[in-house]
């Protein structure tokens, strides 16, 4: 109820205010609230894919590093238990010339270098005072003695990592990683301690192959990696989660926030930690952009259907008043309208006009169509009338009952030839008139009829017309069904055009083949043959008929039979070479008999 008396009081407003207060509540609000959802959908989404990228690489990198470290434990347990390397190490050297060949011979550092690009340098500390310096192997200094990695390595047989720090020629100070584990000497009842440097540039030629900037840091202390230098912030260690667990998320840095992963591996060698940090640097910037070119769109859609309203409702509410005085005299208007319409407004006014009209053009039409009905039923009249008066024109019994007769006297006579003659010109005529009404008929009365027809053919022509029929063994022609009437005009035309210039020795030939789910019926005559002009002329005349002309007419009409019916994959294809014949390979789906048809 308080429906319709709002509607009830809009209809009493003029039609410019209705417009805008439709516009408002039917376009501007919801626009609004469905763009502002779909806004912040996007956001979120857009969010949770970022997330997800930052999660999958960081997956990528830590599976990375674990690889890499797990490989560079594994090559210092090698070098460890090398022994070759233990045996130098604990060898007392009479001189530092002797030393020096030793480890001149031993080739186990190159060979390692050499095999594994991610192992930058290969230092081993002995304290084995007769064995000299050298490039890889330096003895325990007093200095090297207040290094803190030098005191946990002396203190405990665990593999540990710790951060080098490195200078280039150019005095460019780097962090590296570095592995430090004991080589037990037995035999000295000592141990030297293996460092292996882990080379950043194979670190980064593993990792950045994403737009992700990644850092890696060990345990509490500085960042040895980063794709990005300026994001070498220590503010990422605050989102370290400890051994187990990650952060996924925003992540404020000083300069920016970024989407990122942050994330711990542990090692099963070592009581190490390191932290793996994946940051979305794009994320943040890409989603503003989203956000403002989204909401810039939908207050330009606002702002353009808000005046285009506006424009309209102005023109509209003027035209209206016009249409009511142009109608109202021209009684003219819409066809389907409903019989009352609610409200006091312009529209309603014009609605009586328009309805008065619309009965007026249904009556006018309403007589029009009676008389295009009474039109049509005189011309099907006259049609019926006329195919009664073809049909009458023929009497199948008159026929068949004249031809027996001449054939009865004809064997009175004893004239055998006539006799026959009459008897297949009357088996032929019975085939044509009674499947000219039928869809279909077995192959084997079709081919049936065209023997016939081949019979009288040769009564004509005598030995200039021979004709044969091949099938597979294993066809039963019973079994399949064409189109009644579809090779006789296709073996008339090889008998008169094609054999009609040979006294003896002409052919006619019919092999059918089935190959798959088609028959193949070959038709071939050894006739005068075609150039290929009159093969395309041919062509012509079966895809479009010419009036004024009957030539191919019967190759047409077969044509077109079975292009309507079986689809226009279907059809026959003629090839020929003057002097030397024709064949004609019409191509039909092999269709099996309905129950009952070749009875």
């Amino acid at each position: 109820m308080w429906i319709k008396k709002i509607f009830t009081a809009i209809t009493r407003i003029k039609v410019q205010k209705q417009l805008s207060i439709i516009f408002f509540i039917a376009i501007f609000i919801p626009v609004m609230s469905i763009g502002n959802y779909l806004v912040y959908n996007t956001r979120s989404l857009l969010f949770r894919h970022y997330e997800d990228q930052s999660r999958s690489d960081n997956l990528r990198v830590k599976s990375l590093l674990l690889d890499l470290t797990s490989n560079i434990h594994i090559k210092a347990e090698s070098l460890s238990s090398d022994k070759e390397l233990i045996q130098l190490l604990s060898n007392d050297y009479a001189s530092p010339a002797e030393g020096d060949r030793e480890i001149e011979n031993y080739k186990g550092f190159e060979t390692l270098l050499s095999q594994d690009m991610a192992i930058q340098r290969i230092s081993i500390y002995t304290q084995n005072n007769s064995m000299p310096e050298s490039k890889y192997i330096h003895p325990i200094t007093p200095d090297l003695q207040k290094e803190d990695w030098f005191e946990q390595a002396y203190t405990t047989v665990t593999p540990f990592w710790t951060l080098e720090d490195v200078s280039d020629d150019f005095d460019n100070h780097s962090l590296m990683l570095c592995l430090h584990t004991r080589i037990f000497l037995p035999q000295i009842n000592s141990f030297a301690i293996l460092n292996l440097t882990v080379s950043n540039n194979h670190i980064k030629n593993r990792i950045e192959n994403s737009s992700l900037n990644t850092v890696l840091w060990l345990n509490e202390g500085g960042i040895f990696y980063c794709s990005k230098k300026q994001t070498m912030d220590q503010t990422l260690k605050t989102y370290a989660t400890g051994p187990n667990g990650y952060y996924l998320g925003k992540i404020n840095l000083p300069e920016q926030k970024v989407i990122g992963c942050v994330s711990s591996l542990s090692t099963t060698y070592s009581n190490d930690l390191f932290y793996l940090a994946s940051l979305n640097e794009n994320g943040y910037p890409y989603m503003n952009k989203i956000t403002g070119l989204y909401l810039g769109i939908l207050m330009l859609i606002l702002l353009v259907t808000s005046a285009f309203i506006y424009t309209y409702s102005r023109y509209f509410s003027h035209r209206i008043i016009t249409l009511r005085e142009t109608m109202h005299n021209a009684s003219q208007g819409n066809y389907n309208i409903i019989d009352t319409f609610h409200g006091e407004d312009e529209i309603s006014e014009a609605f009586a006009d328009l309805n008065a009209m619309i009965q007026d053009i249904l009556r006018k039409e309403t007589s029009v169509y009676e008389a295009q009905i009474r039109t049509q039923q005189l011309t099907n009249q006259q049609q019926q009338m006329e195919f009664k008066m073809l049909s009458s024109q023929i009497n199948p019994h008159f026929l068949y009952n004249t031809l027996e007769t001449i054939r009865m006297r004809s064997l009175k006579a004893g004239n055998l030839d006539v006799a026959n003659a009459v008897k297949l010109l009357g088996k032929s005529m019975r085939y044509v008139l009674e499947n000219t009404t039928n869809s279909f008929i077995t192959l084997a009365k079709e081919l049936d009829y065209i023997d016939t027809y081949l019979s009288i053919q040769k009564l004509r022509f005598h030995d200039s017309i021979n004709y044969s029929l091949k099938t597979s063994p294993q066809m039963d022609l019973n079994e399949y069904q064409i189109m009644p009437l579809l090779l006789q005009p296709i073996v008339e035309n090889g008998v008169l055009h094609g054999l009609k210039e040979m006294e003896e020795g002409g052919r006619i030939i019919i092999h059918i083949i089935k190959k798959e789910k088609n028959l193949y019926i070959d038709i071939f005559d050894n006739g005068c043959g075609m150039t290929p002009e009159e093969i395309a002329e041919m062509y012509q005349n079966i895809n479009k008929l010419h009036r004024e002309s009957s030539k191919r007419i019967g190759l047409y009409n077969i044509y077109q039979r079975i292009q309507l019916y079986y689809g226009k994959s279907f059809g026959f294809q003629v090839k020929s070479k003057k002097h030397w014949g024709t064949l004609v390979t019409m191509v039909l789906p092999a269709q099996e008999c309905i129950r009952g048809m070749e009875e």
